[in-house]
């Protein structure tokens, strides 16, 4: 890395040390010199206002991959069919090792011996995890123990860490911080998440713990059901007011590293650059639309023109909504553009909020650790409360909360019925994650659910194969080679988009 770019850097990573809410923000989001309250603001920015690897990563491959979205050139070439671009491939990469790994590491250097700053150093330790886990669920082996320490180590060639030791770290980082945080110990500044509530940063370290728990049930059922087990008795999430939430700023997104600024929706932006283009799959409306699911409305416009006749109004009888089928680009419907559903306005904003965890995804989690024996409580009603919620938290973006009534309809007319439970819950966490496809497509790898739509496309980069993990970048041959090899041989011996992760073993 150049010095000049180091020094740009660091006085990105100043965003102003308190923030109270968004004031300072708004009248200037770079300070002068490098702290771990700015580093913290920056990192929890980046997470979701990086428009560059939220329109690559999350919305162009996993929205594809996972068939929350269709329609458009670059969701339905590469996330649909399977085309290959190694610039939207390492685009997570690249930015989260540049930006986010470095700050989170930078204040876990500072704060490490600092007895005044033990809050801070777990909430570090959280965001570590947090930033990490989405990094390796989609590359598999990546650097970790030694990443982000090039300046203050010297370690310029990181190892790659095994995933499984990945994930044993993750455990022990999160029980760390879940006993390190006291609301009698200092203050948690420049905290855009939960304004420095302790409680609150207990509750996501241990829901937090959850998700990774369940992400490793398949390879390791009994470690998995021990940090299940703990995290549920430490405190999960209690309710949506627990979410954690990323509230977003209408500012124009900016990558040049010299004036970084990620303070609007990064998912948004690849909205508003494809305005009309980005529909949802025809796989997530007529889900929506069959069960009678009050998300429907909540997320979807009513198509303007008919898919029957084409050019022509909406026909006598004709279904208001309709998504775009995975592998179709929208002029290729037989109605035109206009024939399928659009995405509700508020969903597209640059101030439209971004969800990391939610109360929701902890409740259909421990549905599923019910379900397996794993944890205390019944399957059914975690499964219900996880529903409720999930239908609810629309509300954050700005849709019209649906009244209680349909929502208990709804639930009632859908239990979790024996013999369906996985998949009844795997395709609840999808719909959960629609805008974060990146959690969507972790775990329906983990799962299988819900059952995509078969590629059959002729022009399928893989042959309709959905890949199961994104390449390392090809320059880390030159940059890192030695370790580079050892993490490809772990993989078979090739970078491609085949191979899986440690904990994908269906």
């Amino acid at each position: 890395m150049k010095i000049k770019y180091i020094i740009a850097m660091l006085a990105v990573f100043t965003v102003v040390g308190c923030t109270e809410n968004f004031d300072e923000l708004e009248k200037d989001p770079v300070a002068l010199s490098a702290n771990p309250a700015g580093q913290l603001s920056f990192t929890q920015l980046c997470m979701s206002g990086d428009g560059y690897y939220q329109h690559r990563t999350n919305l162009i491959y996993a929205g594809g991959f996972v068939q929350h979205y269709s329609g458009s050139w670059a969701v339905t070439n590469y996330g649909g069919k399977f085309n290959n671009s190694e610039e939207y491939a390492v685009a997570l990469w690249r930015n989260v090792y540049a930006h986010e790994m470095k700050s989170v590491v930078d204040i876990l250097d500072v704060t490490g011996k600092d007895a005044s700053a033990v809050n801070m150093n777990a909430v570090a330790k959280i965001m570590k995890v947090m930033v990490a886990q989405r990094l390796t669920d989609i590359y598999g082996d990546v650097p970790y123990s030694e990443a982000g320490l090039a300046f203050s180590k010297g370690i310029v060639t990181p190892k790659y860490d095994k995933q499984q030791d990945i994930y044993a770290s993750f455990f022990r980082e999160l029980e760390e911080a879940y006993n390190q945080l006291n609301v009698g110990k200092d203050l948690i500044k420049g905290d855009l998440f939960y304004k420095g509530d302790v409680s609150k940063w207990k509750k996501l370290a241990n829901t937090m713990r959850l998700r990774a728990a369940m992400r490793i049930s398949e390879v390791s059922p009994a470690e998995a059901e021990k940090q299940a087990k703990a995290a549920l008795q430490n405190g999960v999430f209690e309710s949506n007011d627990d979410n954690c939430i990323m509230q977003h700023l209408d500012f124009p997104f900016s990558d040049d590293p010299a004036r970084l600024d990620y303070r609007g929706n990064g998912l948004s932006y690849g909205f508003i650059g494809n305005e009309q283009g980005d529909h949802f799959s025809s796989l997530l409306i007529d889900y929506l639309k069959n069960n009678g699911d009050p998300r429907l409305t909540m997320i979807a416009t009513p198509k303007t023109s008919s898919s029957i006749v084409a050019g022509a109004p909406l026909q006598p009888g004709e279904t208001l909504y309709e998504g775009v089928k995975p592998g179709v680009f929208r002029w290729e419907l037989s109605g035109g553009s206009n024939s399928a559903s659009g995405i509700q306005p508020y969903l597209k904003l640059r101030t439209t909020p971004f969800l990391h965890v939610s109360y929701s995804e902890s409740q259909l989690l421990l549905a599923e650790a019910a379900f397996r024996g794993w944890v205390s409580g019944s399957a059914a009603e975690y499964y219900k409360k996880g529903v409720e919620a999930g239908i609810k938290q629309l509300s954050i973006y700005g849709a019209a909360p649906a009244s209680q009534a349909s929502i208990d309809a709804y639930v009632n007319a859908k239990p979790l019925l024996p013999g369906t439970e996985k998949e009844q819950i795997g395709t609840q966490i999808w719909i959960t994650y629609l805008f974060n496809s990146i959690e969507g497509y972790s775990n329906w790898r983990r799962t299988g659910y819900p059952h995509l739509i078969p590629i059959t496309n002729s022009d399928s980069g893989t042959g309709g194969i959905v890949p199961t993990r994104l390449y390392y970048p090809s320059d880390e041959l030159q940059k890192n080679e030695k370790n580079y090899q050892e993490a490809l041989a772990r993989l078979g011996g090739k970078n491609d988009w085949f191979g899986k992760v440690w904990w994908d073993v269906n």
